[in-house]
């Protein structure tokens, strides 16, 4: 039972981690100039941290999540 829920949580941040380097990935996307200088290297660096679930630090957890909140912000 245990695996089956650290199993989901890694693929939940897993697919989280690559929707947000997707998002700093896109070139139709508005960025700030200070921020568009580093976003490229960030959605790389982010992409290649995604394999590690919820074994990344909780720092770059949360980047991700304030990343992809408003994208997936359902309310109406």
């Amino acid at each position: 039972m245990r695996k089956s829920i650290l199993k989901r949580t890694n693929d939940r941040l897993y697919a989280d981690f690559k929707q947000a380097a997707g998002l700093l990935d896109d070139d139709n996307l508005i960025w700030s100039n200070d921020f568009d200088n580093i976003r490229k290297d960030l959605a790389r660096y982010i992409s290649a941290k995604a394999t590690l679930g919820a074994g990344n630090n909780p720092h770059l957890i949360q980047i991700v999540q304030t990343l992809i909140a408003d994208e997936n912000d359902i309310t109406i």
